[in-house]
């Protein structure tokens, strides 16, 4: 039986394969996502990501050979705190992308019934209205083109869409 000064004093630590299993299930999926943070924030935030989970692996692993219990828990907590964070940023990059998407087959729709593209974007509508604070420029060009800038965390991590080049990204 445990005191109340020790409750888990005499708890068991967790196996080796089990501690295996839940950083392979977390660290995984982090590792197949660092590409992603090159779109989402950029390549330094992409190397403060890498910087991170490394220090996770190899952190937990020094933190394991004392208590594997312990190291589980920051497994869970630290590493599953990065693993929802860039989820939600691929989501987010996925609802942008859809609008920028949308916003190119409406440029090219009006220009298609009368002649010329939309001077801006007050008749789109948009699918995330969030989106709408993040078109930088819409503007047409002189030559009957046109092109828009947008961004989705900071406004110097661009996007932009130009009819001859097509979508480009400029990431810091």
């Amino acid at each position: 039986m445990t005191t109340p000064s020790q409750p888990f004093a005499s708890s068991p630590d967790i196996s080796w394969p089990m501690l295996t299993g839940i950083a392979v299930a977390i660290i995984g999926p982090l590792c197949l996502l660092i590409p992603s943070t090159y779109y989402t924030d950029g390549e330094v935030m992409q190397g403060l990501f890498v910087v991170l989970g490394v220090i996770l692996a190899f952190g937990i692993l020094l933190v394991a050979l004392r208590r594997r219990r312990t190291a589980a828990w920051i497994i869970i907590l630290l590493g599953g705190t990065l693993l929802l964070r860039q989820t939600c940023q691929m989501l987010k990059w996925a609802q942008l992308q859809e609008d920028a998407v949308a916003i190119v087959y409406y440029a090219e729709e009006t220009k298609r019934q009368t002649g010329h593209y939309p001077p801006s974007l007050d008749s789109y509508v948009f699918k995330h209205a969030w989106v709408r604070s993040h078109i930088q420029e819409f503007a047409p060009l002189a030559d009957d083109d046109f092109h828009f800038t947008y961004f989705i965390n900071n406004a110097g991590i661009s996007y932009w869409y130009h009819p001859k080049t097509g979508f480009s990204y400029y990431p810091d």
